[in-house]
């Protein structure tokens, strides 16, 4: 038998009170930091037309960059935290490219204004791997190689500038 007893105070009570509710006030703070760091660094839009971004990108000169993107899959997450996020925030990189995300579980508006599943989008253009960059015209021609996986993030930075590098090359009147 133990040589001392568990007894309950009031003033005990409050303390441990007082402590539940300090630790979730850190918790919340803590929730609300993390959303606006990924606020602050920006995410890309994800598309429900490609047909209306086709339209913004014409009037902007601009091609359009298509992430293609699986629900859960770290790497999407990666590209989309260290550069595509990043890119959103950074007015020099908006008028480079119209950024848009197409979740592969997605149904969209495509180019010629029929809905279809963002998997018959990714066949076209015969992506397999997630995720993938597609640099496309307006009409959804693909104007660029495409940027497969996220295997080397020392020079991923580099391989995505050469694409919309590429990408607007094809755009330029000759």
């Amino acid at each position: 038998m133990p040589s001392h007893r568990w007894v309950f105070t009031p003033c005990r009570a409050r303390f441990d009170a007082a402590r539940f509710l300090i630790s979730l006030a850190i918790l919340a703070c803590a929730l609300f930091a993390a959303r606006q760091n990924a606020y602050a660094a920006g995410i890309p839009v994800i598309t429900s037309d490609l047909r209306a971004d086709a339209a913004v990108a014409v009037r902007a000169h601009q091609p359009l960059l298509l992430f293609f993107s699986l629900a859960d899959c770290p790497y999407c997450a990666g590209v989309r935290s260290q550069y595509l996020g990043p890119m959103t925030q950074d007015a020099g990189q908006t008028r480079r490219a119209l950024i848009r995300e197409l979740p592969i579980e997605a149904t969209l508006t495509d180019f010629d204004g029929a809905r279809k599943p963002a998997q018959e989008i990714a066949a076209r253009y015969k992506v397999t791997v997630f995720p993938t960059i597609v640099m496309v015209n307006a009409q959804g021609a693909q104007i660029a190689d495409p940027l497969v996986g996220f295997s080397s993030p020392d020079f991923y930075g580099g391989l995505l500038d050469g694409r919309i590098d590429a990408a607007n090359q094809k755009l330029q009147p000759h």
